[in-house]
């Protein structure tokens, strides 16, 4: 009997990372596609306004575009714990845009 209490406990904290994993790589998804939206918000500025504000538009997209890069990363790296290990994906449903320069 202690056995079979003892498997259904781990059974039960397995159930309870694999959810704890997913609500993680969906955090970090929904994270990712903000800062992806609001990247393409800031090219939509510069290619709308190309005077405006420029200097500040670029260093904008420039920090946006990092953030987002080490975004992408971590959330690749949460999509490795969950047990995905291809991230073809990855480039058709998040690309990052080129460097935006001057």
């Amino acid at each position: 009997m202690a056995f079979q209490d003892r498997s259904n406990a781990l059974q039960a904290l397995e159930a309870e990372f694999q959810s704890e994993k997913a609500s993680s790589l969906r955090k970090l998804e929904m994270k990712l596609e903000e800062t992806l939206r609001e990247l393409s918000a800031v090219e939509r500025q510069l290619r709308s306004h190309p005077t405006a504000d420029r200097r500040a538009r670029i260093a904008r997209h420039q920090a946006l575009r990092k953030e987002a890069e080490h975004q992408r990363w971590c959330f690749m790296v949460q999509r490795e714990a969950c047990g995905f290990v291809s991230h073809d994906d990855l480039d058709r449903y998040y690309p990052l845009p080129p460097s935006w320069r001057e």
